[in-house]
């Protein structure tokens, strides 16, 4: 669950408590609500330095064993007892701090327990605070290994590449099937229209409805739509949402990217076991510099995998699907090197990589020209060239190529096409007008257009199988087209021609190869034209333009293509665990008090009342062995014939490990509750 997920469900009382947390003093002089610095890695940093040591320690046991997994409170209480020197209290009260603050969040199970989240938004920036991974650039020598590398593919952008795969969908339209599912003409162009690895997106073990229609690359596609709120279901059908959309396509290029990382991180980080580690510790390192895979290894290892991490869970810290599928969204470079019976992998991320805190500078420029008409039709756009203007250019012209700068070109199908979706030959010139920057347009590339628009889509197919012509004057040229004689059973009035259904596609095709491109979907209805692909007038766009682009991140809460590993909005969210709760501190006052202020020479039945007050409450106990003081955790207590001893971890010294005590064995002690001092 991300954090403005969690804005939705926590009280006024709950959401105040959070901004007045001691740990973020820092932020709060600053001006910044919780919501704010919770997200921001600098705030975060100042903010684990206030922590008190046994919150800290309890917040690194459960990056270090869970990662963004939630975790139940036993099965995180046990964990922290068994791999800590922690007492109990501390453990709980250490939770209870964590949660004050809004670290960490529960909600409650059917069954009444605890389950304990990080924000996933918060994820990332905890674990680089708490297990900074320091990894070094590659030397002189590992750039002679990577110049002799094979470098993969270019992946365009993750943002291009839904932008490509959103144009088809208008351009198909998004009616379902009777399995309520888009066609498998339409499945395979969204395949088509992507370089998303689905190798990768399935080595995270997502589930997703329709497994046998959609594959998980479209399910992906369809659910980044639904996430950013630019489609909708509505009564078995897709719909888009034209207000979103506007403000998606109108979205800086950089923002756009940061917000698509930061869905991506929150959809898959739950779903990746140990390797949310490397994910973490990767969008912590420079944009634009070349690390090795062996050294960003090593870093975790050193930081992050411990000596109690079970071997499936170390491996797992290293699996490299995160580099596959950041590659593959057009965010990571990588190199494959393999030599002397040694593989090594190289990465670096782009300079435009949407790194946490550390995202591109670059500018999108608002004005145009973005784009440069050619005589023959061919379009030059430039890199910088905006997400609405590449939306439209998606509908009239083909595209060929589409590197640094892309490059469209205007053809009779595809100006049809945009013909068919609601343009006008108006519409066209005046949107190419404005994006090269008020120039005429070539007279060549306006003859194109005018021979274009004057042709296409003057006939259609009607439901009755009827070939309708726009006017009397199309009706003779049909007539006219030698190939299209055998065809023509009857002609009705002056403008249609009765056809046989099962011959539309040899019509459709004699008509085109005569230069007059009909509708390609058959109407229901008379002069009904389709209007799936959302157009947007140039006065809609210069209005955004002048006023602020919105760049709220995604509302919807529920996957709808996709299934959530955890899917923690359907449980009751907990009102924080408050300290006082904890029994230690709810139960203090009903022990002598000089039990917890002063040392003292107990006799051996008091000193056994201490240790079992100890073990009831979970809390350490302060013992004073040949004059030194020592921090002692008892664990259970043993009867003697001759007495009795307690079993205990001795704190404050290396290799700390299990001991048996007699009571003979310390000079004086007393009860410790921790987070309060001795002479409260």
């Amino acid at each position: 669950m991300r954090i403005n997920m969690l804005l939705g469900k926590l009280s006024n009382e709950h959401r105040a408590s959070l901004d007045h947390s001691p740990i973020w003093l820092r932020a709060r002089e600053r001006g910044m609500r919780w919501e704010e610095a919770a997200i921001k890695d600098e705030e975060i940093q100042a903010a684990s330095r206030l922590l008190p040591p046994y919150a800290a320690e309890v917040l690194r046991m459960l990056l270090r064993s869970f990662a963004a997994v939630p975790v139940e409170s036993d099965r995180l209480l046990k964990e922290i007892r068994k791999h800590s020197e922690l007492s109990g209290a501390e453990s709980q009260l250490g939770l209870a701090e964590l949660e004050g603050a809004g670290v960490l969040f529960s909600v409650r199970k059917v069954w009444g327990e605890r389950l304990y989240f990080m924000p996933l938004d918060s994820f990332g920036g905890w674990q680089r605070a708490l297990f900074p991974c320091k990894v070094e650039p590659i030397t002189t020598q590992e750039r002679e290994y990577l110049m002799n590398g094979a470098m993969r593919g270019y992946c365009k952008p993750f943002g291009r590449q839904l932008l490509a795969a959103f144009s088809i969908l208008g351009r198909c339209g998004l009616a379902l099937t009777t399995s309520g599912t888009l066609s498998k003409k339409t499945i395979a162009k969204l395949m088509q229209a992507v370089d998303i690895d689905e190798g990768a997106l399935a080595s995270f073990g997502l589930k997703w409805p329709f497994p046998d229609k959609y594959p998980l690359t479209v399910a992906f596609i369809l659910e980044a739509g639904f996430a950013f709120g630019l489609l909708e279901q509505d009564e078995g059908t897709l719909r888009w949402n034209e207000e979103m959309l506007s403000r998606w396509l109108m979205l800086e290029e950089r923002d756009r990217e940061r917000q698509l990382m930061a869905w991506v991180l929150a959809l898959f980080l739950p779903a990746s076991g140990g390797s949310a580690h490397l994910a973490a510790a990767m969008a912590g390192l420079q944009a634009g510099t070349w690390y090795s895979r062996k050294k960003i290894q090593a870093a975790l290892e050193v930081n992050i995998v411990s000596e109690y991490t079970e071997s499936e869970q170390r491996l797992d810290c290293f699996n490299r699907r995160w580099f596959e599928l950041w590659h593959s969204l057009g965010w990571l470079e990588i190199v494959d090197r393999e030599g002397n019976g040694d593989r090594e992998w190289f990465v670096r991320w782009k300079a435009e990589a949407p790194l946490h805190d550390l995202i591109s500078t670059s500018m999108v420029r608002y004005e145009p020209p973005f784009v440069t008409v050619s005589p023959n039709g061919e379009l030059m756009v430039e890199p910088e060239c905006p997400f609405w203007v590449r939306w439209e250019l998606a509908l009239l012209a083909e595209l060929k190529s589409d590197e640094q700068v892309a490059v469209y070109r205007l053809e009779a199908a595809s100006v049809a096409q945009a013909i068919e979706l609601g343009r006008t030959s108006s519409d066209i010139k005046a949107f190419l007008v404005f994006v090269s920057g008020g120039e005429p347009l070539p007279t060549a590339a306006e003859y194109l257009l005018d021979v274009w628009t004057a042709r296409a889509c003057r006939t259609a197919f009607a439901e009755v199988t009827l070939l309708r012509c726009d006017n009397e004057e199309m009706a003779a040229l049909v007539e006219q087209i030698p190939s299209m004689k055998a065809y023509l059973i009857q002609k009705l009035g002056k403008m249609d021609y009765i056809v046989e259904r099962t011959q539309i596609a040899e019509i459709r095709q004699a008509l085109k190869k005569a230069g007059y491109e009909p509708r390609k979907a058959v109407q229901l209805e008379v002069g009904a034209i389709s209007t799936a692909y959302p157009q947007f007038s140039l006065a809609e766009w210069e209005n955004q333009l002048r006023g602020t682009i919105h760049t709220e991140e995604w509302r919807r809460s529920t996957p709808a293509f996709i299934y959530e590993a955890f899917p923690l909005q359907h449980f009751e969210l907990n009102g924080p665990c408050l300290k006082g709760e904890v029994p230690a501190l709810a139960e203090r006052d009903r022990v002598p008090a000089m039990w917890i202020k002063q040392f003292r020479a107990y006799h051996h039945s008091t000193r056994r009342e201490l240790i079992e007050q100890a073990l009831q409450w979970q809390t350490p106990v302060q013992l004073r062995i040949e004059r030194e003081l020592r921090s002692f955790v008892p664990e259970k207590l043993e009867q003697q014939d001759d007495g009795w001893a307690v079993i205990g971890l001795l704190r404050d010294q290396p290799g700390s490990s299990l001991i048996r005590l007699t009571p003979d064995m310390w000079e004086e002690m007393r009860l410790v509750i921790p987070g309060q001092d001795a002479t409260i």
